[in-house]
């Protein structure tokens, strides 16, 4: 049970609460109907941020933020979230009344925080939701509160938040100068990612970088899965991060060469936690048998370049496709729905496949163009009857045609400050 005075300090303190905020540049709406807004994303993403930018919008007097995982919190029960609303209300008295605002972040790991949350909306209170794993999808929440929340995922910045936190609000007309300034924080962002925090101190950024593996990442998943053996899901990340390729059995044959036994069983539970956590995705091949998919095996992506860096991966192909995904991800394609690999039927790949409705369009990463890259992608292209595509490369800029269909060739500094 939580003290009172923990609760009065607690509700306090963020009437006090002061801080700087890089705007964030996703969508966001309260709904106005009974709902609550679910805001997910990886560790230290910015989904705090974004809750303050939130309530920037509306009357502060009539909002209330609360951190579950502030350390004056330990024990908290479900009780203790009634109690917090009595209290809330016996400060501002004012309120009761009225329909005000609770920002609830890092709720869901509280057994029965769904009833809180419907409780709070059957009386037409507006609920914005926060957490670092996706049992807070739709798809994964108790019944109590199904159908009731409306979901945006966060992930670290953007390339184009980066430019504006670098001061640069405008790509449309650039000069030399800021021409060159894009390129460089476009060589920054292949190599260091873009975790907020990673951004806004980038002479911390390696000691940043390995606490959020090693303390948000690791920690986060030993201690909410009861993880026995750390060994394994390190080395299973630093898989991820290196091997474009995988499949279980090809995880669990590498950590048994390495002398490690462990269960393919295990290895796919582990695999599941790191995705829950949304450090890490599979994607899988386009095709409609998903039996095959899985027997393809899938690529690995991390969600951000920072956690390929800071475990070593140098390789420059492998950090440009990593960021591509990622960008990708941030401009709303969900992986194995909207965004696929392909191969040819002569099994070639296409790094991504991508999926509006019945419309396909293909997209391939390389360092350095060649004939084998373009010969690739147009027999693709004629295999799926698609008139354009794009090569996404470092520094060349180039249109090829052949016959009716047309590959634009990007650096990726233009593909990623294009909207």
């Amino acid at each position: 049970m939580i003290d009172e005075s923990v609760w009065i300090r607690i509700i306090r303190d963020y009437s006090e609460l002061e801080i700087s905020l890089i705007k964030r540049n996703i969508r966001y709406e309260i709904p106005r109907v009974q709902r609550a807004l679910s805001i997910i994303g990886p560790r230290r993403s910015g989904k705090t941020y974004l809750m303050f930018q939130i309530t920037r919008d509306i009357d502060m007097d009539r909002t209330l933020y609360v951190n579950f995982e502030d350390p004056r919190l330990v024990g908290i029960e479900n009780r203790d979230l009634m109690k917090l609303l009595d209290i809330y209300y016996s400060i501002y008295p004012e309120n009761a009344k009225k329909t005000c605002f609770f920002f609830l972040d890092e709720l869901q790991n509280i057994h029965g925080w769904e009833r809180f949350v419907r409780y709070l909306l059957d009386r037409n209170q507006k609920v914005v939701l926060s957490g670092s794993s996706s049992k807070l999808l739709s798809k994964e929440i108790a019944t109590e509160l199904r159908g009731r929340t409306i979901t945006i995922k966060v992930y670290p910045f953007t390339f184009r938040e980066i430019l504006v936190a670098n001061k640069i609000e405008s790509t449309r007309y650039l000069s030399t100068y800021e021409e060159a300034k894009i390129k460089n924080l476009s060589r920054e962002y292949l190599e260091w990612g873009g975790y907020p925090e990673v951004i806004l101190n980038p002479s911390l950024r390696r000691e940043i970088l390995r606490e959020i593996l090693n303390l948000t990442i690791y920690r986060d998943i030993v201690e909410r899965w009861k993880i026995l053996n750390l060994k394994v899901l390190r080395l299973m990340m630093k898989m991820l991060a290196y091997s474009p390729h995988l499949s279980i059995s090809k995880i669990y044959n590498n950590l048994k060469g390495l002398g490690v036994g462990v269960g393919k069983t295990t290895v796919a539970n582990y695999l599941e936690y790191l995705e829950e956590s949304m450090v890490f995705h599979k994607l899988y091949v386009y095709m409609k048998s998903y039996k095959k998919q899985e027997l393809l095996g899938f690529k690995s992506y991390l969600v951000d370049n920072g956690l390929l860096k800071i475990q070593g991966v140098e390789d420059k192909f492998r950090l440009l496709e990593n960021l591509v995904f990622t960008e990708l991800l941030k401009k709303g394609y969900e992986p194995n729905n909207s965004i696929f690999y392909y191969k040819t039927r002569d099994n070639r790949e296409i790094d991504f496949l991508l999926k509006d409705g019945n419309k396909l369009n293909l997209l391939e990463v390389t360092y350095d163009i060649d004939n084998e890259h373009i010969n690739r992608l147009f027999d693709a292209m004629s295999e799926l009857k698609t008139k354009k595509s794009i090569i996404v490369t470092w520094d060349t800029m180039d249109t090829i045609r052949r016959g009716n269909m047309e590959i634009n060739v990007i650096p990726l500094w233009r593909w990623l400050i294009t909207k």
